[in-house]
């Protein structure tokens, strides 16, 4: 499979990856981790300071993993918005807004991560979930979050990268390119596409260094990256 790089050829080409998937995506995410996926996104939340009210925005929202938990998290008046390009991803996080019925419930836009449609200095966090290989222009993405930040908010990501280590990076990219795959065949034929898209994507995913790296670039400071669970997933972020 092979991934288009231009922004505006990859932002289509995900959202087809990501179409009709999104019922069983929570499920098969938990199986196909062994459930470290909540692990991950525990990691991520651990880096919030949630002792007052917060406005936070969460990037690439998907079935909104990472937002339901952020407003779980969250005190006060609190502010927590997700935002997705995908139609049918934000057709399941509104019916989980629905069921929530909570006065604390998370907003959600339709847009992309490379052009936010918010105000500069709203937000003090900026989350990404597993998603930041998906952006066809991270820098822009970096820029973005910059500009909607609040000085010293902060952008956190946490993603799927390549293991050091010629044996242990050997036994996963078989796990991800053969394994998953063969799993998600089982389940649809779009899910088989999807999923080896992630393999293509892990693959071709830039290493923690690089990513930090490119936050400083975009002027955000104290960058830094933390790997987990043997190097197969990353935590980064930076301070602006």
């Amino acid at each position: 499979m092979e991934i288009p790089t231009s922004f505006v050829e990859k932002a289509r080409f995900v959202r087809v990856i990501f179409t009709n998937v999104e019922r069983e995506y929570d499920t098969l995410l938990h199986l196909m981790t062994l459930g470290l996926d909540w692990t991950w996104r525990r990691r991520l939340l651990a880096k919030i300071e949630f002792s007052q009210s917060k406005r936070v925005l969460d990037l690439a929202c998907g079935t909104g993993l990472v937002t339901f938990e952020l407003v779980h998290s969250a005190r006060g008046r609190s502010m927590v918005v997700g935002l997705d390009p995908s139609k049918s991803m934000l057709r399941i996080v509104i019916r989980k807004k629905r069921a929530m019925g909570s006065k604390n419930a998370p907003e959600f836009v339709r847009a992309t991560g490379e052009f936010l449609p918010f105000r500069n200095q709203t937000f003090e966090y900026v989350t990404v979930g597993l998603a930041l290989r998906n952006f066809g222009d991270r820098a822009a993405v970096f820029g973005e979050s910059n500009r909607v930040l609040v000085y010293r908010g902060r952008f956190l990501s946490v993603d799927f990268v390549l293991p050091e280590g010629q044996l242990l990076r050997s036994l996963y990219l078989f796990h991800i390119f053969h394994v998953l795959p063969a799993l998600g065949r089982l389940v649809s034929t779009t899910w088989h596409r999807t999923l080896v898209y992630l393999a293509n994507s892990i693959k071709l995913s830039s290493p923690p260094e690089e990513v930090r790296s490119m936050l400083l670039a975009c002027d955000f400071r104290q960058a830094f990256f933390e790997k987990i669970t043997l190097g197969i997933v990353a935590l980064v972020g930076g301070e602006k």
